[in-house]
């Protein structure tokens, strides 16, 4: 599994948005670098992850029930593509562009580790 999280600024107050999912290897002829990435759990919390406000995974299977090529694997999934990687950092790169800069944490904890996925 893997996932993502973010601190936002509300007009309510700031919250913690996580979405959770997960990921293989691509199927060729994609690069043995790139893994596709199916999430299925969107969350909203008070910040600091106090309390649930929002559960809302049911979004990601409806977008897949709407266009099939985002489960399937077709040019329009989602995925993400490593292009460098160390014991202590990997980069990568999405199919939407997007840029990745992950680090290993000595003490594998970190903001996800508190919550499972």
């Amino acid at each position: 599994r893997i996932g993502n999280e973010v601190v936002l600024a509300t007009p309510l107050g700031r919250v913690l948005v996580r979405v959770a999912g997960a990921f293989e290897p691509a199927a060729p002829p994609a690069p043995g670098t790139r893994a596709t990435v199916s999430f299925d759990s969107l969350e909203v919390f008070t910040e600091g992850g106090g309390k649930r406000l929002l559960s809302a995974g049911w979004v990601f299977a409806l977008a897949r029930a709407v266009n099939p090529a985002l489960a399937n694997g077709a040019d329009d999934a989602s995925w993400l593509e490593t292009t460098y990687l160390s014991d202590k950092v990997r980069l990568g790169r999405g199919n939407k562009g997007s840029i990745f800069v992950l680090r290993r944490l000595d003490d594998g904890g970190g903001a996800l580790a508190a919550w499972p996925l």
